[in-house]
């Protein structure tokens, strides 16, 4: 609903668009009414009424070089104006003034150009009616316009009633009088109708605005939940990557079987925390718009393994039968990492809703393509709330309501927004108590365009006895990386931050075999300068890894053209070895 104050603005800006359009008919006004004239005074010239002939045309004239002065006065504004309404500026006041001096002329016309005859009588009321629709064509959009320029050319009407008694002056007086109300009904009309669609056209574009600012608030909204996430994942992350640390170094000590079960519990937790800044992290590099898609031929077979074979401990746990479906030699055109990523995703929101019964995995091939579902027996989906749950942090519980089952409720939007970066899609199909089944399908590929042979995706080089600067501005990961790559058997050198970094460098007799560097290292400050620095300073493509906590999409967006390594906080400790190995074995 519209306010007063948006209303009148309305309202002014419709009649400030009216006045446009009348304006910009002018000048073709203007030349008709000129030519109009030149054509009556050479059709209606008698020597008996020259003089008068004469002084009308030469008010035309001064009627023509008044609306070019006018006409140029205007053209120097700008039609977008900020004044007043255009009914009440000096402008129109001169344009009213100008139609009225033409308008008379015309009605003086009569008088001054056509003598007393029927001849003459019926020329006269052609050039009027040519001029009437010159006012209704040109003018029609104002209906002050129209009037002022019309009626004082109906003046001569009066007298054409005193002058003519016989048929043809009956008519005549009949059309002149039908005429100029036919015009005015055709110009209301008009008039009408361009209001209607102004008010059409800017309640449009009050629409659009409308729809503009909500669409800026949403996007202002999201980003705002973007850097709150970030920062609030950022420090939550640094504990979690020294626990992660501390945990992993456990192994390498003597402890009693009941402290080996709690330490076991404790790793079951953090690797559950894990789990959710993962999740995270994935809506940050979606959000950043970085994944890329690598479509290249994959075995089912061999995605399906990794993935019973992660999730059977948690289903014969929970007293669920997991079943993979797929025959043998069926491949499929994708992203081998995000594919994975969907199911696995799909697999343990199947496995958290589903309380008894099964969970299936199926491929199957039809014609050239592979439709790969997951399937369980939970407690299934209402109507209501398919949207929902693929939607960002929601979690829908079996009653409906809005809390579920542990977690951040990423797995199902991630698991689409991925679908759709491939653009496979993700179907829902679902009946209450009945359980619900995820489809994707995905273009099959030729068993024959599989690379044949195993590549062991396991490095080869070792961190025993490699020199390794770790740099990281928190106490508690540095102290815990350093543990840890002691425990490796590597040789390291600790740096607190930037400066000191650079001051252990300069002390130096060996260059470090490895950089292992924290991304925020103070204002102005980060790892990949650092990374600039020490290589520049050894004259040496130093191996590098960044290790990060940052998240936002701007983050993640500059981290894929790094051009190094790049972790992100919490690090299982596995994760951190083989990075460690691969940057070692790729210099």
């Amino acid at each position: 609903m519209q306010g007063p104050d948006r209303k009148s603005k309305h309202q002014q800006l419709v009649e400030a668009q009216r006045y446009y359009y009348a304006w910009r008919s002018f000048p073709l006004f203007i030349a008709a009414f000129v030519a109009g004239a030149a054509l009556e005074v050479a059709s209606a010239w008698q020597p008996s009424t020259a003089l008068q002939a004469a002084v009308w045309s030469g008010f035309a004239l001064v009627c023509l070089l008044w609306a070019l002065w006018i006409h140029h006065k205007r053209a120097k504004t700008d039609r977008h104006t900020s004044e007043l309404p255009p009914s009440e500026t000096q402008k129109e006041k001169q344009l009213q003034h100008l139609l009225l001096a033409v308008g008379s002329l015309v009605g003086l016309g009569w008088f001054g150009l056509f003598p007393a005859s029927e001849r003459h009588a019926v020329s006269f009321v052609l050039f009027h009616t040519g001029y009437l629709l010159i006012c209704l064509l040109c003018l029609g959009s104002l209906k002050r316009l129209f009037l002022i320029a019309s009626i004082p050319a109906l003046l001569p009407i009066p007298a054409a009633l005193i002058i003519y008694h016989d048929l043809v002056g009956l008519a005549l007086q009949a059309t002149m009088l039908l005429i100029p109300a036919v015009m005015l009904g055709f110009q209301s009309r008009l008039e009408t109708m361009i209001t209607e669609l102004l008010e059409l056209r800017f309640s449009h574009l009050e629409l659009l605005d409308d729809l503009q600012a909500q669409r800026d608030a949403a996007h202002q909204a999201n980003l705002a939940k973007s850097s709150f996430l970030a920062t609030a994942s950022h420090d939550l992350r640094q504990p979690m990557h020294s626990l992660n640390l501390y945990l992993a170094s456990t192994a390498a000590y003597p402890l009693s079987d009941d402290l080996r079960d709690m330490v076991k519990r404790m790793q079951q937790c953090a690797g559950y925390m894990n789990e959710m800044f993962d999740s995270l992290l994935d809506i940050a590099r979606l959000d950043a718009q970085v994944i890329a898609p690598r479509i290249e031929a994959i075995s089912l077979a061999s995605i399906m393994l990794r993935l019973q074979t992660e999730f059977q401990t948690i289903a014969d746990a929970r007293a669920i039968e997991l079943r993979f479906s797929a025959a043998p030699g069926l491949a499929v055109l994708s992203d081998s990492g995000m594919l994975e990523r969907i199911l696995r995703n799909l697999i343990s929101n199947a496995l958290k809703y589903t309380k008894i019964g099964t969970v299936q995995v199926i491929a199957k091939q039809r014609g050239n393509r592979v439709r790969i579902g997951v399937i369980d027996s939970g407690p299934g989906i209402p109507k209501a709330l398919r949207r929902r749950v693929f939607e960002e942090f929601a979690r829908v519980r079996e009653d409906g309501l809005a809390e579920g089952p542990r977690g951040f409720g990423l797995g199902l939007a991630i698991a689409r927004r991925l679908a759709d970066t491939l653009g496979i899609g993700l179907r829902l199909n679902s009946s209450p108590f009945r359980g619900s089944s995820f489809c994707i399908d995905l273009p099959a590929a030729p068993f024959a365009q599989l690379k044949l042979g195993l590549e062991s995706s396991q490095t080869t080089a070792s961190l025993a006895g490699q020199l390794v600067l770790v740099v990281d501005d928190d106490l508690e990961v540095l102290t815990a990386m350093t543990l840890m790559l002691t425990l490796q058997g590597c040789r390291i050198l600790a740096a607190g931050g930037f400066d000191e970094a650079l001051q252990q460098c300069e002390r130096m007799q060996d260059k470090p075999s490895l950089l292992v560097c924290d991304y925020a290292l103070g204002p102005e400050r980060d790892g990949l300068q650092l990374i600039e620095r020490i290589r520049d300073e050894f004259n040496h493509e130093i191996p590098a890894v960044l290790v990060t906590g940052d998240t936002s999409p701007q983050h993640v967006a500059l981290f894929a053209r790094a051009g190094v390594e790049v972790l992100h906080k919490p690090v299982h400790p596995d994760t951190m070895i083989e990075a460690m190995r691969r940057a070692l074995q790729s210099k």
